[in-house]
């Protein structure tokens, strides 16, 4: 049974339900999406034993959707996931972010090592070469439509109550990863997943070598969304957190 709440971060209202009982785990959605994508995929009977803290980003489903770019930095989108943490009164938890969201749980470690017990990431995103600015110009009608931004705005629509303009800004904001020397001061554990056939695979697996309990698994014949949905990545997972955080 699933409860709906919400907490105050930096002057905005946020979104968030809690799932199921035991240690907490934040769960962090991708870029356009909403909480409800973990449990369209079945993550939730995956990781039952846990207390899922499944919040709506800043910009997404039914939390607060400012239009500065400003308020997308990924130290304010991390601060969010702290503020959760406080809201529902964990000193620590596991972190869980697939995409954007991976991107967000490294900030988290980054920032706030002490409060993230340990650190699971799928296929994250790093903005480098001007990839999120040039999905913005698609989605703007700036530049011909690609098959990417096609992809995209059919997700959005699909998703349904979003607001493109906080969406836009969230782009503009840049969704760059930390640099190596900053997960470096994470001294948890942490797994990093993603498919060969993702573009993200190359970042992924460097980005899990920088942290001293990084490790990486390759989800062979995997796209993006396969990662997200894959049986072999859930199970690796609930392996994972058992491990380091036993329910």
């Amino acid at each position: 049974m699933a409860t709906s709440s919400a907490f105050e971060s930096d002057g905005l209202t946020l979104s968030y339900r809690i799932i199921g009982e035991g240690p907490p785990l934040v769960l962090i959605h991708g870029w356009s999406a909403n909480g409800q994508e973990w449990d369209e995929v079945g993550w939730p009977d995956a990781l039952i034993g846990r207390t899922l803290a499944i919040p709506d980003l800043r910009g997404h489903g039914a939390s607060a959707k400012p239009h500065d770019p400003s308020a997308y930095r990924m130290e304010a989108l991390a601060g969010d996931v702290i503020a959760l943490l406080d809201a529902i009164r964990a000193p620590t938890a596991d972190v869980f972010g697939y995409s954007m969201g991976g991107t967000i749980g490294l900030w988290a470690a980054v920032l706030a090592p002490a409060r993230v017990q340990s650190l699971v990431a799928g296929a994250v995103a790093d903005a480098t070469a001007g990839e999120a600015s040039s999905l913005a110009r698609g989605l703007r009608g700036l530049d011909p439509p690609t098959g990417r931004s096609e992809r995209y705005r059919a997700y959005i629509e699909r998703v349904g109550n979003n607001d493109m303009d906080a969406l836009l800004a969230c782009l503009d904001a840049g969704l760059l990863a930390p640099q190596c020397q900053e997960l470096a001061i994470f001294g948890g554990e942490a797994l990093l997943a993603c498919g060969d056939l993702d573009r993200r695979r190359e970042t992924t697996e460097r980005l899990a070598g920088c942290m001293p309990g990084g490790r990486f698994l390759l989800l062979e014949g995997d796209d993006h969304m396969g990662g997200f949905e894959s049986t072999r990545f859930k199970a690796a997972a609930v392996e994972f957190l058992d491990e380091v955080s036993p329910r």
